[in-house]
């Protein structure tokens, strides 16, 4: 048999081309929205509304990759941890990858429910509309979902720009001191299997 053939149910060596291209494109996207959202919040800008809607606009592209990232993690086995690894960094590491998913579906959504709250415009990039989630119309009079949205939509970026630090330091720890390659499994062009 092949090398290259991969037996039913086992796992690779590395994660295939997909899901690499998904986790760089959406790692870039990530930090090009945490940037945007940072400089947003901080910088007098002639067209705020320009700003706010290529934000809102890379975050539904964004959203729309993680939904096929996650479709695709769930039918493709990843590869296996190191065996040298502890019963705890185990523990910590499908932790921090179960919580740095959760994230990257909350923060979206908090984005969407937020605009949505607000009756605010989604045109993405200035082409098509997107539509708001329908929300009751109490809600919509209220106006404290409304309010209440910014601040958490904020502060779940915050949390999550803390748990992708986490990510990579670990990444840096598992290359540098550890040297184990399992970087090398996300990364394009290496072999894990020195």
């Amino acid at each position: 048999m092949s090398a290259k053939v991969e037996l039913q149910g086992e796992q690779p060596a590395r994660y295939d081309g997909v899901a690499m291209l998904l986790h760089w494109v959406i790692a870039l996207l990530i930090f090009f929205l945490i940037a945007l959202g940072l400089y947003m919040d901080h910088a007098s800008v002639s067209d705020p509304v320009a700003l706010h809607q290529l934000h809102k606009s890379v975050g539904i592209i964004t959203m729309l990759l993680i939904a096929v990232r996650i479709i695709w993690r769930l039918t493709h086995k990843a590869p296996p941890l190191p065996q040298g690894m502890s019963g705890i960094q185990r523990v910590m590491a499908g932790s921090v990858e179960g919580i740095l998913y959760l994230f990257q579906i909350l923060l979206p959504a908090t984005g969407w429910l937020m605009v949505s709250a607000m009756a605010m415009p989604l045109v993405l990039f200035g082409l098509v509309a997107w539509p708001l989630i329908p929300l009751p119309q109490s809600v919509m009079d209220s106006g404290s979902l409304a309010e209440m949205m910014p601040g958490l939509h904020q502060w779940l970026g915050w949390i999550f720009a803390g748990f992708i630090a986490l990510h990579v330091l670990a990444a840096l720890y598992h290359r540098f001191i550890k040297k184990d390659h399992i970087v090398e499994r996300m990364v394009p062009g290496h072999r894990s299997d020195r």
